[in-house]
């Protein structure tokens, strides 16, 4: 992926552009006292920030807490063209130089495991670790009608409160931007760029998650030069929404273990 050349004066216009394509959720500066690394929350495909609504309060007890809507979905607006992978972690990374971020805690879910993934190799001083929850897609789901699937059966199993931010969020994004993603997420290869990010990897995934079952995430951190990979009791795919408590406290020790 080639960058935009920075002035003395810093970002392009491109890159400015780009970080206003991503409307942000930032709990602003960090609290007194607190030495530990930000967090940066990316989403997953059809949905937004708002799935991380109830651990947001729980991470900035220790540190700023920036999450994005990417393009397209939650608040921000569609951009012209259809943008796959690479381009959103163009967009995170146009965030990340407009917020001066350095050295964050980047937490993706689902499709934004992908994103989170490419923004540690293209920007690394920008990622002191990678938390990657319910990672997508394992090479046997990779077609359309296979992730439709799974994504129903994790629903079959969900809260109602987590199925209505799903369906809500769905609506908003409309079936148009999501079938113009879609491609990009079910063909991008996580397996081949997580052995190329140099910082300390986490595998999440709920414990009855359909979607990233265990042995994927197992490979995923078994392949990281730095990984491992944890395990959320009785949560599904939304992990972090329906078990907050839980991801929270494994989200404090990977971010202590790199202050």
């Amino acid at each position: 992926m080639t960058k935009d050349a920075q002035t003395e004066d810093g970002p392009t216009a491109q890159q400015a552009n780009r970080a206003r394509a991503v409307v942000t959720v930032d709990t602003g500066a960090r609290p007194a006292g607190s030495d530990g690394p930000d967090y940066l929350l990316i989403h997953g495909i059809g949905v937004s920030s708002r799935y991380f609504e109830r651990i947001i309060p729980l991470l900035a007890r220790r540190a700023r807490v920036v999450a994005v809507d990417l393009p397209g979905f939650g608040r921000a607006p569609k951009p012209g063209r259809a943008l796959g992978v690479d381009d959103f972690a163009e967009c995170v990374a146009a965030v990340v130089d407009e917020l001066g971020l350095s050295g964050c805690v980047v937490f993706g879910h689902s499709m934004g495991t992908q994103v989170a993934t490419r923004l540690a190799i293209d920007r690394p001083e920008a990622v002191a670790a990678l938390a990657l929850m319910g990672p997508v897609m394992d090479p046997r789901d990779r077609s359309p009608f296979r992730a439709a699937a799974l994504l129903a059966l994790d629903c079959a199993g969900e809260r109602p409160r987590a199925n209505w931010l799903v369906l809500s969020d769905y609506a908003r994004c409309g079936l148009r931007w999501y079938l113009a993603v879609l491609p990009s997420m079910l063909t991008y290869r996580i397996e081949d760029d997580i052995p190329l990010v140099d910082c300390p990897v986490l595998v999440l995934r709920g414990e009855r998650d359909p979607i990233a079952r265990a042995g994927w995430v197992s490979v995923l951190a078994a392949s990281a030069r730095r990984g491992g990979a944890k395990t959320i009791d009785g949560a599904r795919h939304l992990a972090m929404h329906t078990r907050p408590e839980a991801t929270d406290g494994l989200l404090a020790l990977l971010a202590g273990s790199v202050r």
